[in-house]
């Protein structure tokens, strides 16, 4: 019986463990702060037109890359999810706010998921004759970034804003990736299936400032 009841509190105890290992294990993916030809940027729902905090997160911590390293172009990745305009008009209206030349920024805005956006990105990276990229994006979803690219077989690399404030923030979304996971599988499928340099999402064009 006692070791019944010593069994019943190692259970206990990695029961109680387990969420504490998966979000340590989330949130220290390896990051990397460099130069690249292509910083981008990823958009994250923006509802009635507003900038959730976790897009601004993005967006600021891209602002202070761009005043210590180099990049020819910022590609904004995001189609209209929950919004009239698309993610990566928004995303840009704010930069150039912020001192960020409008010539210096790409715009992709047909994606409506991650497999989406590093797909797009993707093609415009080779239309524009760019090589390298440094993908920016909240920390809880670099390990589901990552698994991405090297499934589509894309190099690139990563960088989030982990400070304790940040992640704090994050803790709920953290384990909503467990069934963001699944849901990428069947997009990776349709991706490998996608004919060379044809875009996935949905093709709509938007004017600044305008609706779809």
């Amino acid at each position: 019986m006692f070791d019944l009841y010593i069994a019943a509190g190692i259970v206990c105890v990695l029961l109680l463990a387990a969420p504490v290992i998966y979000f340590v294990w989330m949130h220290t993916s390896r990051l990397q702060e460099r130069d690249a030809d292509a910083l981008i940027i990823l958009g994250y729902r923006c509802d009635d037109g507003q900038i959730h905090p976790f897009l601004q997160d993005r967006l600021d911590t891209s602002i202070r890359l761009m005043e210590k390293r180099r990049y020819q172009r910022v590609i904004l990745s995001g189609g209209a999810v929950a919004s009239s305009r698309s993610e990566a008009e928004i995303m840009r209206d704010y930069l150039i706010r912020r001192g960020i030349r409008e010539e210096q920024i790409l715009l992709e805005q047909r994606s409506r998921n991650t497999v989406q956006n590093m797909v797009n990105c993707k093609i415009l990276m080779v239309q524009y004759g760019l090589e390298t990229c440094l993908l920016v994006s909240n920390s809880f979803h670099i390990r589901r970034m990552k698994y991405i690219m090297k499934d589509l077989g894309i190099s690139a690399s990563f960088y989030a804003n982990r400070h304790v404030k940040e992640l704090f923030r994050q803790w709920r979304i953290t384990f909503q990736e467990i069934r963001a996971f699944r849901l990428t599988l069947p997009w990776l499928a349709k991706a490998r299936k996608q004919a060379p340099g044809e875009m996935m999402g949905k093709a709509v064009h938007y004017e600044r400032g305008g609706k779809a």
